[in-house]
């Protein structure tokens, strides 16, 4: 993926806390399933963790290359569909589904009193 601003624009225009200095990472993430494996450059800071850093690879993936980073694993677009239960609309596993009444992301969930 080509990018309009350089390595330096990059890093100026990271969101880091004061203190904490950007710098660029390649991560890797793997499909639980098949273990292809999207590699990719991404900016951090020095006050992450390593789950952290991972962390900003997941959300990428998951919003830009359609990937399903969550409670079941790191699943490519070819595998997140096999997931049993998984709703069409909201995609969402049935891993991950309210504990409370087991519907999905589409509804609300007002009215749901979490177990202790």
């Amino acid at each position: 993926m080509t990018h309009p601003l350089g390595l330096t624009e990059l890093l100026a225009a990271a969101d880091v806390p004061p203190g904490e200095e950007a710098y660029p990472c390649q991560i890797g993430i793997y499909c639980d399933d098949c273990g292809t494996t999207a590699l990719g450059d991404y900016v951090v800071h020095t006050g992450m963790t390593q789950l952290e850093r991972y962390g900003v690879a997941r959300r990428h993936l998951t919003d830009n290359a359609g990937w399903d980073c969550g409670v079941a694993g790191d699943l490519c677009p070819k595998h997140k569909a096999d997931e049993p239960g998984m709703c069409p609309a909201c995609d969402t596993a049935a891993i991950e589904r309210c504990e409370a009444c087991g519907r999905c992301r589409c509804d609300t969930h007002e009215s749901c009193t979490r177990p202790a």
